[in-house]
């Protein structure tokens, strides 16, 4: 959820609490029982809508960071080795392509990490027996370049990820919508029905209807009041 959508969630809990409170009222009205219902199968949809969309987002997130992850242990005794014995002969182009650290090919983007991997990979490629006396080996190559496999496959997923998280967006955006229709165009004016009869009710009712920004931030659109139907 967007914070103004859980600021909405809020005023939905709270609206559903007031009328929760008022049995005796909903049993003269028959039609606001019906709409309470409602309402609540829409609040428990939302929330369920909203778990889905969490786990979505957070399981892509963490497919992806695990990869990068194993990609940078993969390469980083290939690049130290290569630094190793590029410094030691001076082959100063050769340090130059492999002078990377554990924390300088963290701070790459996504996109530059494949990249410089490729050029680190290559430059060892090229003097793997020279570097055998470091260690180094051709399977510990064929270690990068399955990896540099995983994280295509987890990021060539993204469509087919991002596909089923936007669904979820939209999806979640129309129980928004429906259910504020719900409360704008039914709720709200059968509440005007019993105005007279039950004042405590209808200024409790129209209390929770107000949208309270939670998030420490007041703008326009965080703030909504649905005041009371005009006399």
């Amino acid at each position: 959820m967007t914070q103004h959508e859980e600021n909405k969630s809020n005023m939905y809990n709270a609206t559903d609490a007031v009328l929760k409170s008022s049995a005796g009222i909903i049993a003269e009205v028959p039609a606001l029982g019906e709409v309470h219902t409602d309402l609540q199968a829409l609040i428990v949809e939302i929330e369920a809508k909203n778990r889905e969309l969490m786990t979505a987002t957070e399981g892509k997130t963490s497919v992806k960071s695990k990869a990068i992850d194993e990609l940078i242990s993969s390469i980083v005794p290939v690049a130290s080795a290569a630094k190793a014995y590029a410094t030691r002969n001076n082959l100063l182009e050769l340090k130059a392509l492999t002078d990377y650290s554990e924390s300088k090919l963290k701070h790459l983007t996504h996109a530059e990490l494949p990249v410089k991997v490729k050029i680190i990979k290559e430059a060892a490629q090229g003097v793997l027996a020279s570097l055998a006396n470091y260690g180094m080996t051709q399977a510990k190559l064929d270690l990068v370049n399955a990896k540099l496999e995983a994280l295509k496959s987890a990021a060539g997923n993204k469509d087919v990820s991002f596909t089923d998280r936007s669904a979820t967006r939209v999806a979640l955006t129309q129980l928004f919508d429906k259910t504020d229709e719900l409360l704008n165009d039914e709720a709200d004016g059968i509440v005007e029905v019993v105005k007279e009869s039950h004042p405590d009710f209808y200024n409790q009712y129209f209390a929770a209807r107000v949208i309270k920004d939670l998030g420490g931030s007041h703008t326009k659109d965080d703030v909504e009041e649905t005041p009371p139907p005009a006399q």
